[in-house]
């Protein structure tokens, strides 16, 4: 799915703009790894207080929800690195080496629209919520931008990978 495998599996030498944003891209995915871990612990914490203490906490499931969009967020742009994402390729598996590499780049293309409009709506809506001064309703009441903010640093880390894959497929021959 990443565009780098050769026909024979052998994977390519990976192009240096996604060489630099490899390691960035990646501390998304793991922090997203620890916030995975971190919903798990709250959950098993929550059942367990229900169940066997009988005294369920109440604000356990919007910081679960909370950080359920910020492990996505943060993982989202590792999982478009890995080629993890859901692809639809019935007809574009048999191309020609020439059409594979623009499919590629309006797969890329498509990816940074996507983030650019997921920032762009995402700053815009923090930029209101902290001049409005807007606090999240439940039992968790903190300033509702902040659990905003993972969608937009999660857009930016799509982005940044998306503009280094089109660079990379941009820099390749036609024929690969």
């Amino acid at each position: 799915m990443s565009g780098l495998p050769d026909d024979d599996g052998a994977e390519r030498a990976a192009p240096l703009a996604e060489r630099i944003a490899t390691p960035i891209v990646s501390l998304g995915g793991a922090i997203s790894t620890l916030l995975i871990l971190a919903a798990l612990g709250l959950t098993t914490y929550s059942v367990f207080m229900r169940y066997v203490i009988g005294s369920p906490p109440v604000w356990i499931d919007q910081l679960t929800g909370f950080l359920l969009v910020a492990l996505i967020m943060f993982g989202v742009g590792e999982a478009y690195r890995h080629g993890n994402h859901i692809a639809i390729d019935l007809l574009t598996e048999d191309l020609p080496p020439r059409m594979r590499k623009l499919r590629w780049i309006w797969s890329d293309l498509c990816v940074l629209a996507f983030s650019v409009v997921l920032v762009l709506s995402t700053w815009e809506a923090v930029e209101f919520a902290m001049a409005f001064g807007s606090y999240t309703a439940g039992s968790i009441q903190i300033a509702s931008w902040i659990p905003q903010l993972p969608l937009l640093i999660g857009g930016v880390l799509l982005g940044l990978f998306a503009v280094a894959r089109l660079i990379g497929h941009l820099q390749k021959r036609g024929d690969q």
